[in-house]
């Protein structure tokens, strides 16, 4: 490096603002700005004509001082523009006046600047493009003009001129360097350009200005390729600035390296991590991130929208907002909303998940985390006066219901078995529920369970599928708006069950008492507490109910109503309410009167079933009638002749004939025909008749043995009770006179009249706590007593039933389902029951009505059943042993 003395050694300043460095053989283009009739507009005007002058003669051009204005000085005007290699002492000492400082740069434009803020090197760069734009407002003057750096410049004095700053600069002309390490370095630096530029060309440039960069880098010498190097890769101003002072060429091209080797390693640390960004960004990412840019673009150009979750563009997210942060949640809960939230916020609301997640923090604002609506001091002569009037009758089971409310007000909570209703339909399980939470001042839920095959019904749903939604438990909770409601699980014994799962299964955590207290939902994918929930089941037939989940609820039955009760209900509660729905309630000068003994026949001869359903509905027909009747005569203005009186006799001008026989058809059953006893799956009792009858054969096989045909759509049971009972009567026939030839003289056909609905029977309940012993056979007796009848040619007594199986030596077995049962031969009219003695504690459970009405029989062997089904006796040898004889086959 050496001083060039035939250049110029002043030359007027163009400060180089906004981080702009010139290095040489480099060209900048700017664009410098004036104002109309000042020094620094004439200036321009001189160095344009200047340029058009020279570049005619080809001479060497105009050249200006491109200096860098460096920050730290703008801010520290005492301080040395330098590097610690200019000497800035003579620019110091010539400060003027305030006065004149104040006015030294009016007019200068572009040209103006303070030499405190000066760098102390920079760069003599000759015009090679000067041109004059169109004249902007306010009478300001704007130039194109394209500078070429040619030899770093070294300031030396600041010289105030006119009309410009001008500075006494040293001028470094390089010169290429011969020697082993200048070579080195220049092979090391051409290569670092070549790498430099193969992974500049994976950003698609045009291949024609790849192509002059490579024939550059490959031509130039190396000090002039270590400044173009260093104009294209990533500096900081400070290293631009080192590197523009840094006149030593060596020391230069050795830095320009190392700068290039980092930029190479930043740029492809920085397309290793891009492309596995993009080799892991879905659909949804990629379209959040241009959105992001979209809306950074829209933000720029001022044309923003807001689309993003913002809370304060949104008054409905802000409420939500709100409302969750007034909530007590639970530690979890709280943690999962606050980055919901979080999340929300940074996601435009075009996303659909944007949508999801809005819609699982609302459910989280209105689940009542904290709200109870209950209270622990429960008035039990509050809730028995209630369950009162709402229900007639059931006594049992409104003393095991005040039970467990009476427990629940001393542990001041209602922590303890699931209670399940079992009983036929119409007899008020729903009902008694309400009732229960109206006496404990709690709000009333009913999830119906009858169909539901999906666990997800229960548990919920996950909100990676579309459309999720919480379970049936967590949708009451909402719609109670309390975490301590009466929930009833209607129709438990009705859940089915397929490929998705087995809801029977999701219920034991809700069921179970140690359980509940954590239950999680899929959708809330927290834990809420359901140990303040007081769940009560309802269930017809126990048998469809798994035992897992029968194990963890304490069954309390409900019995079929007896007729008297059915007589009170419907005065005191279903000719009230029926009276009222259809408008008659209202009528003042005639009164509807519906008598005990309509009621009555309306119960008996229109209606047979455990409940009050039907009834309800009957009398609901017959408001009807008497409805059209008062219009009718209301138009015909003959209200007088309006009847409100309804009777015996006039229910069958309403309703028709009766739909069901009555007592006379039991009366005179005839020979081999027998009243049985059946239970149905819908928990109620029936009266079966049995029909015996024996058929010709027509075969002159004397040796033949008679065929058994059953008919009525029986099952399997009753079909081994029927071959068991035949088997029996052939090997007791001498007991009876019956020679075996008659037996076996023909067919014997056993046909069940009403076997339409399977009668198999219940199982028999053994013990208080559910511990079933399966003997669903209940019929065994009643065939037997039908085949002695019929070959006997001897009919049974009138009114009367039986039920119970019996062994292949005449043993009598208990059966089930005893109390609706002999309900059912209440309703039918019968007068005696014959039972096994092992159901004798079953009758404890009869109302007493119905006991001063019937007369039970209890017996053990089949002997004592013919004795009292019979009405003289049938045996024509008497049993050996005291009345103990056992057949031998």
């Amino acid at each position: 490096m050496t001083v060039m003395s035939e250049h110029p050694q002043t030359l007027p300043l163009l400060p180089l603002r906004n981080g702009r460095v010139l290095f040489p053989g480099l060209v900048l283009r700017m664009q410098i700005k004036t104002t109309s009739g000042t020094r620094a507009a004439a200036l321009m005007e001189q160095i344009g004509e200047r340029h058009s002058r020279e570049r005619a003669g080809s001479g060497p051009g105009v050249l200006v001082a491109c200096v860098p204005v460096t920050a730290e000085n703008a801010e520290d005007p005492e301080k040395p523009a330098t590097t610690g290699k200019a000497d800035r002492a003579n620019s110091r000492q010539q400060k003027e006046p305030k006065e004149k400082k104040d006015q030294k740069d009016i007019g200068l434009g572009d040209f103006g600047a303070d030499p405190a803020e000066l760098f102390g090197y920079g760069v003599a760069a000759r015009i090679v493009s000067f041109r004059r734009l169109q004249q902007s407002a306010r009478e300001k003057l704007v130039y194109l003009v394209a500078l070429e750096g040619v030899h770093r410049i070294r300031i030396d004095k600041a010289l105030r001129a006119d009309p410009v700053l001008n500075v006494a600069v040293t001028v470094f002309v390089e010169k290429e360097i011969r020697s082993s390490e200048m070579t080195t370095l220049s092979n090391a630096l051409r290569t670092a350009g070549l790498e430099l530029t193969e992974l500049l060309s994976q950003l698609q440039l045009p291949a024609q200005a790849l192509a002059h960069l490579k024939q550059t880098i490959a031509d130039a010498p190396t000090h002039l390729l270590a400044d173009l190097l260093a104009s294209m890769i990533d500096l900081s101003q400070e290293e631009k600035l080192d590197l523009l002072a840094c006149v030593d060429t060596v020391k230069r091209v050795t830095r320009v390296v190392e700068l290039v080797i980092r930029q190479i390693q930043v740029l492809k640390i920085s397309q290793k991590i891009q492309t596995t960004v993009e080799n892991n960004l879905g659909k949804q990412q990629r379209e959040f991130i241009l959105r992001q840019q979209l809306e950074a673009i829209k933000k720029e150009l001022g044309e923003s929208d807001s689309g993003s979750g913002n809370s304060e563009s949104d008054p409905d997210l802000a409420a939500l907002k709100s409302k969750l942060d007034s909530l007590q949640l639970p530690e979890d809960a709280a943690k999962i909303v606050s980055r919901e939230l979080g999340r929300m916020a940074r996601m435009p609301t075009q996303m659909p998940e944007h949508q999801v997640i809005r819609s699982y923090l609302e459910w989280m604002s209105e689940m009542p985390w904290n709200i109870r609506t209950g209270s622990d001091d429960i008035d039990i002569e509050k809730a028995r006066m209630q369950l009162d009037a709402d229900h007639y009758g059931m006594d049992g089971v409104k003393k095991r219901i005040l039970e467990y409310l009476a427990v629940g007000k001393l542990k001041r909570d209602l922590k303890g078995p699931i209670l399940c209703l079992l009983g036929p339909p119409g007899v008020g399980k729903t009902s008694l529920g309400k009732s229960i939470a109206t006496a404990l001042g709690r709000k009333f839920h009913r999830i119906s369970l009858g169909g539901v095959r999906d666990e997800a019904e229960i548990r919920g749903h996950r909100r990676t599928y579309i459309g999720a939604l919480p379970g049936l438990i967590v949708q009451g909770l909402k719609k109670c708006g309390s975490n301590d409601p009466v929930i009833l699980l209607d129709e438990i014994d009705k859940l089915t069950r397929d490929n998705r799962g087995d809801p029977s299964a999701a219920l034991l955590e809700v069921l179970d008492p140690e359980q509940n207290s954590t239950f999680t939902d899929h959708y809330l994918n927290v834990s809420f507490d359901l140990s303040k929930v007081l769940f009560i089941a309802t269930a017809n037939d126990a048998d469809t109910i798994s035992a897992p989940l029968l194990d963890r609820m304490e069954v309390i039955q409900l019995p079929s109503y007896t007729f008297p009760e059915k007589l009170e209900i419907a005065r005191s509660h279903l000719v009230p309410k029926q009276l009222k729905a259809h408008g008659l309630d209202v009528l003042q000068t005639h009164k509807i009167n519906i008598t005990d003994q309509a009621l009555q026949k309306i119960a008996t001869e229109y209606t047979r079933e455990s409940g009050v359903r039907g009834l309800d509905r009957c009398i609901a027909a017959v408001s009807r009638h008497l409805a059209v009747a008062y219009s009718r005569a209301g138009e015909r203005f003959a209200l007088d002749g309006f009847n409100g009186n309804v009777d015996a006799r006039r229910v069958e001008e309403i309703l028709g004939a009766p739909r069901f026989r009555s007592t006379e058809e039991i009366r005179e059953l005839g020979v081999g025909v027998v009243a049985g006893l059946a239970w149905t799956p819908t928990g109620d009792g029936g009266v079966l008749v049995i029909e015996a009858v024996k058929v010709p054969s027509g075969s002159t096989d004397a040796h033949r043995r008679s065929n058994l045909v059953l008919t009525g759509k029986l099952g399997d049971v009753i079909k081994e009770s029927a071959q068991l009972g035949v088997t029996w009567m052939r090997a007791n026939s001498g007991r009876f006179g019956i020679d075996t030839d008659v037996l076996d003289g023909g067919d014997i056909h056993i046909h069940f009249p009403d076997g339409a609905t399977p009668k198999d029977g219940p199982r028999y309940i053994s013990s208080v706590v559910f511990t079933c012993t399966q003997v669903n056979r209940s019929a065994g007796i009643t065939i037997v007593v039908a085949l002695v009848s019929l070959f006997t040619n001897r009919p049974v007594r009138k009114f009367v039933a039986m039920t119970g199986e019996m062994t292949l030596r005449g043993r009598v077995q208990p059966v089930g389902g005893i109390k609706e049962k002999i309900l059912a031969a209440h309703r039918s009219g019968i007068q005696r029951v014959i039972l096994p003695s092992k159901n004798r504690k079953d009758a404890a459970e009869i109302p007493e009505e119905v006991r001063k009405t019937i007369e039970l029989c209890f017996v053990d062997r089949i002997e004592e059943v013919l004795e009292f089904a019979f009405d003289e006796n049938v045996f024509c040898v008497q049993p050996f042993g005291g009345g103990v004889y056992e057949a031998k086959l």
